[in-house]
């Protein structure tokens, strides 16, 4: 809903082979285990976001519309966007750093 889908993908991404690097020739098990207890967390704030967002992305009304409409024009104000979704949106995943060969 707020264009979160890219980074996710690259971040998932970059973890999953972070996580399959540091296992080795170990148990691909534990990689996937330790990949999802990383990323969990942040994608279930990131779709709890989504529903709480998704009436302003999708109004059902001409004043829900123009509205919306009103609120992204605003958000293009310096600022504005973090001060009204920083807290819905903002990333607070701490990437692992991976050793790569």
């Amino acid at each position: 809903m707020a264009g979160q889908g890219s980074a996710l993908a690259i971040t998932a991404a970059y973890v999953l082979a972070g996580e399959l690097a540091r296992a080795g020739s170990r148990s691909y098990a534990d990689a996937f285990q330790r990949y999802e207890s990383l990323l969990r967390p942040c994608i279930e704030r990131k779709q709890r976001a989504a529903k709480s967002l998704s009436g302003v992305f999708a109004p059902r009304t001409s004043l829900g519309l123009l509205a919306r409409d009103l609120v992204i024009a605003a958000t293009t104000i310096p600022g504005l966007a973090r001060l009204a979704f920083g807290k819905d949106l903002a990333d607070r995943l701490a990437l692992p750093e991976y050793a790569w060969r």
